[in-house]
């Protein structure tokens, strides 16, 4: 009989997560990047006969008027029929939450789920690094391996280093001009001081033009953030960034580049075209010229726990904006 466990072994809830093909939000040093944020977690786990069948790293957030949710970026993560989301379930219900937000790679067929604003980016562009770099330069967009080349003639050097001054400021710099929203300083901060994250920086004579942060898990490689000087826009360093990167996963392994994050997939074909005005609309012309895959995933979705919190919190919700 299945049932669900909260497990405090880093080795043990890893391998799990392994096996499971888990993203790595699931991995235990993301955990510990959200506790050094403030954050409350747990990790759970589902056993069958001794044998870890599903995960799911869960983030506990407080709402307004003494409300709880708990949310699951990227998961809850392998075998999730209804029984054993109901394991989870029942386990949160004892814990008084509102509803869990999760963000499943596939739909949980036969359980009622409320569609939610996406938390991650449920579209995203997986580039195969199995293949040699002659092959993936090839698959590339003609104007996007111009652009590498071009990078690789301008003089310009790519650390691997951390340093959170220099990605803070480009950061701003980058959401000033493309009009996007920045998470807290706290939680850049958190990640860069993890040595689960890898900073790339692009210097021009001293001068550093564009930063990138990335994760690696399993066999994936993961581009998280980016942002880079408009004032130095032509020597296409974000190209020579995105470029390095990938050599880097395949030197360290990795079997997969996921570029996290596109704008969807609007066409009724295999062939990607997307909506210019999408928040991710300017990023996906970028990363879809490195000829990665299309792969998307159902995206934010509530699992109602208790339907008079769940109510009480969306009406609440509603009145803050209304006054906002």
């Amino acid at each position: 009989m299945a049932k669900i466990l909260q497990i405090n072994d880093k080795n043990r809830f890893q391998e799990a997560a392994l096996a499971l093909n888990a993203p790595f939000t699931h991995a235990w040093q993301w955990g510990e990047i959200l506790i050094a944020e403030g954050k409350v977690i747990e990790r759970l786990a589902i056993e069958d006969n001794g044998k870890i069948i599903a995960i799911a790293s869960v983030i506990y957030t407080p709402l307004i008027a003494g409300l709880k949710y708990a949310f699951c970026p990227k998961g809850p993560v392998g075998n999730l029929n209804k029984e054993n989301l109901k394991v989870f379930l029942n386990y949160l219900k004892n814990k008084k939450m509102a509803f869990w937000r999760i963000e499943s790679a596939e739909k949980i067929e036969d359980v009622s789920m409320i569609k939610s604003l996406d938390i991650n980016p449920p579209h995203t562009m997986i580039l195969d690094l199995q293949k040699s770099e002659e092959d993936i330069l090839a698959t590339m967009h003609n104007k996007t391996r111009y652009n590498i080349n071009l990078s690789l003639k301008k003089n310009l050097a790519v650390k691997n280093e951390k340093n959170l001054p220099v990605f803070w400021e480009l950061m701003k710099k980058t959401s000033e001009r493309d009009g996007f929203r920045l998470h807290e300083a706290a939680h850049y901060k958190a990640i860069l001081e993890s040595d689960f994250s890898i900073q790339l920086t692009v210097y021009s004579h001293d001068k550093a033009i564009a930063t990138m942060v990335l994760v690696g898990f399993g066999d994936t490689f993961t581009y998280l953030f980016g942002a880079s000087d408009h004032e130095y826009r032509s020597l296409m360093a974000p190209y020579l960034l995105q470029w390095s990167a990938m050599k880097l996963a395949k030197e360290r392994g990795y079997k997969f580049y996921d570029f996290f994050g596109v704008a969807p997939n609007i066409s009724n074909s295999d062939e990607y075209e997307y909506d210019n005005t999408h928040q991710y609309g300017g990023v996906s012309r970028f990363k879809g010229g490195f000829g990665a895959r299309y792969v998307e995933a159902p995206g934010t979705y509530d699992v109602v726990i208790n339907n008079f919190r769940y109510q009480l919190y969306i009406y609440l919700r509603k009145l803050r904006r209304l006054f906002a």
